[in-house]
């Protein structure tokens, strides 16, 4: 039979949501389904996380999930070799994964044979179709760091080693082509508004309050969503089948704290869609508005940020009460005795002189950080035709020093000084440490140096303290020298001209659940020699290669101090780029290397009943040939090969020390409270999973 062009240009294609490690299940629904469509099979199953790739029941050990969920799954049939996957299958990793078998193939590589993991980011080709895929979840706390999570890894590393790195999503947001399809674990934040909300929100309860508070999904999805603009998007992770269709309208730079972007050549209607934009983040994240006049408003009355430098956390920990009371009784005293002195004194409303200051408070493109951007101070407040002055204010966050935050590892930037005057900027004074006595109030004695103050009487944790505190509490050290430069981006890229996304949504492999549909995709993008027979193979992506040779000396494995590169932006980003296209071209293309080799090499033993699934000994960890023959074909150094003395000497340390956060929160942990909050996409831990108040597995 002729085979049209239509059909050349298309794709059938299995989505199934989270996988669960049921792939016998999976592909004998996907045969039932094909023969009710009437289909002789499908060209690809993409799997949307959580897939499970358990070889044996060590790597059960390494997977974030609570004893009585541990199952080892089918998997370990195909990785064994004594069933093959019947579709050819590729998936994105989710948060309950083996983290330890996945972290081998950062790059991408086959699980099993016919099954392949498309890595923590990746941009492939299978026939004419170019698809995208990032792995993980989102958490803030953990989305600048490096990935620092390896073997033999203690219970906070086996429950971070899956949250999304920023480093990942910068490379996914150098493509400056067109792509097909994109596959996250977790929604893009926001795509909720895109689609029937209140059907969802009937379904899910608890979303619609995630939803208003700007806490569902992953905005990391949405910065690579916003960018690559694919035709369809697929993800699972939140176990309900939803739909939506996005519409694209300007690129919006996701910002990077503590550095200066800029975005060339941009249109006069960028700031009216800009302005729009925000005013849908503010929906979204209906905690905080900016108001007509330029001031913050919420729901509940005025909001402020909380506080992020050490000082004002121990501050309004310690001393919350008796400050708030003493604050209040001497409001009241001032109020009393000028009132009193006013109605002695027959005051005038003429002669009270108002100084007014008027700030204006923006929001971030991501809806969540706060800062003044404005300052306005009247030049003749004697004069009814006062004036405004306008000062340029010092890049802050409005904080409320009353406002207790425990997140004291939290990524946010270090506090800055607050705003200079309205006549002259002034450099703040370091404080000065004035010798407190050891002893209480009530002859108890304290630990020496624990809190002194300045010489305006304000508490300061001493640097005593600050270096007994664990290392993620220590922020990295910054780049000056890069941060002060202006990062320099270019508009959305011509060849990037799509303007609407489909979505989809899926939930897990359960009977009854709505968890596999079958579609047929058609491919937008543009692709030189393609291939047009079936059956069709994977094939690596010209630009994506490019992309991973320029970044692959900043991956950063092993050190969790370790400060991760800054985003230098377009300007140095781009030629780089494109010089490695070229080398790219000149030895893997020219030299018919595109091809994905199909070279699975098991590395792990095979399952063996005999060792319980329950069992807490951890695996080694193991040297893939896939990685190292791709860092060999890209000619990038292989950082993740282990020597047998590295691997042995990691062996005798054992799993680093487990961070001591005080007494807070179950098991005398700190809460891990970081980055922009929790939410549906954000927890290990769901409030609403099989039933309320249960695990979301």
């Amino acid at each position: 039979m002729e085979i049209t062009k239509m059909e050349q240009r298309s794709l059938r294609v299995a989505l199934e949501g989270c996988g669960h490690g049921c792939l016998h299940d999976i592909y004998a629904s996907v045969e039932k389904s094909a023969e009710l469509k009437g289909w002789d099979g499908v060209d690809l199953v993409i799997i949307g996380g959580d897939f499970q790739a358990v070889r044996n029941s060590y790597d059960l050990a390494c997977m974030s999930v609570p004893h009585k969920y541990k199952e080892i799954g089918d998997f370990h049939e195909y990785y064994s070799g004594k069933r093959t996957a019947p579709y050819l299958t590729i998936f994105v990793g989710g948060n309950h994964e083996a983290s330890n078998y996945l972290f081998e193939l950062y790059y991408g590589g086959w699980v099993a044979p016919n099954i392949y993991y498309l890595g923590a980011a990746n941009v492939i080709r299978v026939g004419p179709l170019r698809i995208a895929g990032m792995s993980g979840i989102w958490k803030g706390y953990d989305y600048r760091k490096p990935h620092y999570e390896r073997l033999p890894y203690n219970q906070d590393e086996i429950q971070s080693i899956y949250h999304v790195r920023e480093l990942d999503v910068r490379k996914l947001l150098q493509i400056r082509t067109q792509v097909d399809v994109g596959i996250s674990h977790d929604w893009p934040k926001a795509v909720e508004l895109s689609g029937d909300y209140e059907a969802l929100f009937r379904k899910k309860r608890g979303f619609r309050e995630d939803s208003q508070n700007g806490r569902l999904g992953n905005p990391a999805a949405k910065y690579v969503l916003d960018r690559l603009r694919p035709s369809y998007w697929f993800s699972a992770h939140l176990h309900v089948k939803f739909a939506a269709q996005i519409h694209h309208g300007a690129y919006l730079l996701p910002e990077s704290r503590g550095m200066k972007r800029t975005i060339l050549q941009r249109s006069p209607q960028v700031k009216s869609e800009r302005e729009e934009e925000q005013g849908i983040v503010s929906r979204i994240d209906q905690n905080a508005r900016i108001a007509a006049n330029g001031t913050l408003e919420s729901q509940g009355g005025p909001r402020h940020s909380m506080p992020t430098d050490t000082q004002s956390k121990l501050s309004a920990w310690n001393n919350f009460h008796q400050v708030a009371a003493k604050n209040e009784a001497a409001e009241n005293a001032r109020l009393l005795e000028e009132y009193e002195r006013g109605s002695k004194g027959g005051l005038q409303t003429s002669q009270v002189v108002h100084n007014l200051t008027w700030k204006k408070i923006d929001t971030g493109d991501d809806g969540f950080g706060r800062k003044v951007s404005v300052i306005e101070k009247s030049t003749d407040t004697g004069s009814p035709e006062s004036k405004k002055l306008k000062v340029e204010p010092e890049d802050f966050s409005v904080k409320n020093a009353d406002e207790i935050d425990l997140d004291l590892d939290s990524d946010d930037e270090a506090p800055t000084a607050p705003a200079a005057s309205a006549t002259k900027p002034t450099t703040p004074e370091k404080p000065t440490a004035v010798e407190v006595s050891d002893t209480k109030a009530n002859g108890s004695e304290r630990a020496p140096g624990a809190t002194t103050t300045d010489q305006r009487g304000n508490a300061y944790v001493s640097q005593d303290i600050r270096n007994q505190l664990p290392e993620s509490f220590s922020r990295p050290t910054p780049d000056l020298k890069q941060e002060d430069e202006p990062v320099i981006n270019e508009p959305l890229p011509e060849a990037i001209s799509n303007t609407t996304t489909c979505f989809l949504a899926l939930d897990k492999c359960v009977a009854n659940r709505e968890f596999l549909q079958l579609t047929e995709f058609e491919a937008i993008s543009v692709q030189e020699d393609g291939q047009v027979d079936r059956p069709f193979r994977l094939q690596y992506d010209k630009e994506w290669l490019a992309i991973t040779r320029v970044f692959a000396n900043d991956l950063q494995l092993a050190d969790p101090a370790a400060r991760p590169s800054s985003d230098k932006g377009d300007a140095i980003y781009k030629p780089q780029i494109i010089e490695a296209e070229q080398w790219v071209e000149e030895n893997i293309v020219k030299a018919e290397k595109l091809d994905i080799p199909e070279n699975f090499i098991p590395t792990a033993p095979y399952y063996d009943p005999a060792v319980p699934i329950t069992t807490q000994e951890m695996p080694i960890e193991y040297n893939n040939p896939q990685t190292a023959q791709f860092c060999e074909l890209l000619g990038i150094t292989n950082k993740f090969h282990l020597t047998d003395e590295e691997r042995q000497a990691r062996i005798d340390a054992g799993p680093r020390a487990a961070e001591s956060r005080g007494s807070f929160g179950r098991n005398n942990r700190f809460p891990r409270r970081g980055g922009h909050g929790g939410g549906r996409g954000h927890r290990n831990v769901s409030g609403r999973g099989r039933d309320r108040g249960g695990f979301r597995y």
